[in-house]
């Protein structure tokens, strides 16, 4: 009898062992961000202050610019099908014209072709419904640079609703007769690998689109962080090489995921504001910084409404809750 209960021990034992080297190999691998997003739990936003008083604005019968922000989305899990459903609550109240996704849009090794079955199970059949029913300007993250990036350029032909037509690029939306607001979308994980001579690149003709915009307000996309107090931090080649553009074309706001979190940090010694919008599929902890004015995680989005005198940003969560709002004003920062 002994025996046979030593030996149901040491199986069950075993059993436990294998289960746990199972998930442990399949959490290494290429299935992460898939097993987080369904197992994730509340995460914490550690030095957290007190949300500054602020006011939710109606902007439907304003002159404004609208639109919604939101990275690092495309897991196909339960996690994104909640941020996208409270973006569509949002969406059929607030109208907005257009979509901003930061990057990272297919997980875990971005598309293999245009006709990859991700792009109707993480892209198209998540953001359904007529509000979502709208053009998304979108940039590349690292994990899209696991896969076929030509792809993720082409798939435009497919769904006339995706507009990424190169690597960097820009547009330009109109507020009213004389106001418009520029954004400029860069491929900032080859900034991240060091990749020299695509930095060059860009930034000739990033400096140089930016000194001819004649917008009133210039807003910068990107995947990676210039400023963030997430797990990743602030990231010393976008200091290095994309912040003295910036700075020296006075852009209002730079936007960026890969911090699976929600933030908005300006640093004295930056001309921008910089907001982190990466809580689309996934959450990670978070922290408030020296120069945080905000931060949240556990799922979310932006909505933000330009008019002539200011930008107006929401953090929204995935209840459709705003947790915070805030505005840029000209001549504030």
């Amino acid at each position: 009898m002994k025996n046979k209960r030593l030996l149901y021990g040491i199986t069950t034992g075993f059993l436990l062992l294998a289960l746990l080297t199972t998930l442990v190999a399949f959490a290494c691998g290429a299935n992460l961000t898939m097993l987080s997003s369904i197992l994730a739990g509340d995460k914490d936003v550690k030095n957290a202050r007190p949300t500054p008083v602020f006011i939710v604005e109606n902007f439907r019968d304003s002159v404004a610019v609208k639109f919604l922000v939101v990275g690092d989305w495309g897991t196909g899990a339960a996690f994104q099908k909640r941020v996208a459903a409270a973006m569509l609550i949002k969406a059929d109240t607030a109208k907005p014209a257009f979509i901003i996704s930061t990057g990272d849009n297919i997980y875990n090794s971005g598309v293999t072709s245009v006709n990859d079955p991700q792009w109707k199970t993480k892209f198209e059949d998540i953001y359904a419904g007529k509000g979502l029913e709208l053009p998304w300007y979108v940039v590349l993250g690292n994990h899209d640079h696991r896969g076929n990036v030509q792809a993720e350029i082409d798939y435009h032909a497919r769904n006339s609703l995706w507009n990424l037509p190169a690597r960097y690029y820009s547009f330009v939306q109109t507020i009213d007769s004389a106001t418009t607001i520029e954004f400029f979308a860069l491929d900032t994980d080859p900034i991240h690998l060091n990749a020299k001579e695509f930095i060059e690149t860009q930034n000739v003709w990033l400096r140089t689109q930016l000194n001819a915009s004649k917008a009133r307000w210039k807003v910068v996309v990107g995947h990676h962080p210039v400023r963030s107090y997430g797990g990743y931090g602030d990231q010393k080649e976008l200091l290095q090489h994309i912040k003295p553009l910036l700075d020296g074309a006075r852009v209002d706001l730079y936007m960026n995921g890969h911090e699976h979190d929600l933030q908005y940090v300006k640093s004295p010694e930056d001309q921008f504001y910089c907001l982190t919008s990466g809580n689309g599929g996934e959450s990670r902890h978070t922290a408030y910084g020296t120069n945080t004015i905000f931060a949240a995680t556990n799922g979310g989005f932006n909505f933000i409404a330009a008019t002539r005198e200011r930008l107006y940003i929401e953090f929204v969560n995935t209840e459709g809750k705003v947790l915070f709002a805030t505005s840029i004003r000209k001549g504030s920062k």
